[in-house]
């Protein structure tokens, strides 16, 4: 195998697990019913948020090759990775298996050599995520010259959806994660003043998120005044920020992986009433379909109403009004289900999205208005609490 197959035992400082363990046995537990309910006998993961769910993996170095192995009907998966992270994997995983591989090793055909040692043979089914970012065109080339006649299943979905409903402790963790995007506006508002840069914004939120605790986000921040807001997506620049400015901005807290994102448009100064008119149209397509959030509800039926209600400006709706957030890492913190006409996902309490619809590329401006949103028993809970009417925030 050209690897190495390290002793998990306890780490000299302790194991750091950021869910009980019986946690991560339940979720083990989840995947392994839905394998077998879809027939898989093998489960080979390669997204990181996959990593984390199922093994506690927090790995910086998620551009060097890993993946998750679990066969259906055992109570563990085990995880391979590069000798870079083999410390992360002794205090941060509660598995028994660790399988090392180093720069000169070839991972992909350790990958095979392990599936083969896990019973993978003709006529079995395999389940990919293959629809994640991280599932090299090398690798899967190379699985089916392999295993020619091993049937290779999507599963990227279905995983997907076992992360949908958050447990008490991952809520906890979005809570706080919302906290800091909080502690961002605020940042913002404290510092925002007509003659100072994006990127001073920028420094200001950035420090004050680092101090309170906040880890690394998944996505840059947007911070975007003036005409660069018509962009939609623009990470801050050297740009001045001047008196009447629309500033565009969208900022995540993260801990302990999962991120909580606060969308806005805001006014350096004093709106315009153009500006003003387009804030109303906008707000109320967030507050008008945040009353139909609760069980039983439909995604499609959320972002049907926040359209129909920006329907003067259907030809500058450039996205759908949200999506699932939680854990996650690089390139996007976007989750299932998508907040979107034809995704007839019905909500259920313990899910938690971004409602965050928005007028953009209009005229050179951008009009967003966005919650990260907690799916009750009852009803719904936004998880900010920067004030709603927050519009002018500076003199």
């Amino acid at each position: 195998m050209s690897a190495q197959t390290i002793d998990m035992k306890q780490h000299p400082n302790g194991k750091v697990l950021t869910f009980a363990l019986r946690e991560f046995k339940d979720r083990v537990g989840r995947l392994d019913a839905m394998l077998q309910k879809e027939g898989i006998d093998i489960y080979l993961g390669h997204a990181p948020e996959s990593l984390n769910y199922f093994t506690g993996f927090d790995p910086l170095g998620i551009y060097l090759y890993e993946c998750v192995f679990f066969q259906t009907g055992t109570d563990e998966p085990s995880l391979l990775t590069h000798k870079a992270e083999k410390e992360l994997t002794v205090f941060q995983c509660w598995i028994s298996e660790v399988i090392i591989w180093t720069h000169g090793h070839d991972p992909v055909q350790i990958t095979i050599d392990k599936l083969r040692a896990l019973g993978v043979t003709p006529g079995k089914r395999v389940g990919l995520e293959m629809a994640n970012w991280y599932l090299r065109a090398d690798l899967y080339k190379a699985l089916t010259v392999a295993f020619p006649e091993v049937e290779f299943v999507d599963v990227t979905q279905k995983i997907m959806r076992l992360r949908t409903i958050k447990s008490p402790t991952e809520i906890e963790y979005m809570r706080k994660a919302a906290g800091f995007s909080d502690l961002a506006l605020e940042a913002m508002a404290e510092i925002l003043r007509p003659g100072i840069s994006e990127l001073e914004v920028l420094a200001a939120v950035q420090s004050k998120l680092a101090l309170a605790g906040s880890e690394y986000p998944t996505l840059p921040f947007i911070i975007a005044s003036g005409w660069r807001s018509g962009t939609f997506h623009a990470v801050p620049s050297s740009k001045i920020i001047e008196a009447g400015d629309p500033i565009l901005f969208e900022f995540t807290g993260s801990w302990k992986r999962y991120n909580s994102n606060l969308c806005r448009t805001v006014v350096a100064g004093k709106a315009s009433d153009r500006l003003l008119d387009l804030w109303k149209i906008n707000y109320e397509s967030f507050w008008r379909p945040f009353e139909l959030i609760r069980p039983g509800a439909s995604a499609s039926d959320i972002d049907r109403l926040s359209r129909d209600i920006r329907g003067d400006y259907a030809d500058f709706i450039v996205a759908r009004a949200g999506f699932g957030m939680g854990l996650s890492y690089p390139p996007t913190f976007a989750q299932f289900p998508d907040i979107l006409v034809g995704d007839e996902t019905v909500l259920e309490p313990g899910m938690i999205f971004s409602l965050e619809p928005s007028i953009s590329q209009f005229e050179g401006v951008t009009m967003s208005y966005g919650y990260n949103i907690l799916v009750t028993e009852n009803g719904a809970e936004i998880l900010q609490n920067t004030p709603k009417e927050l519009f002018e925030i500076a003199a």
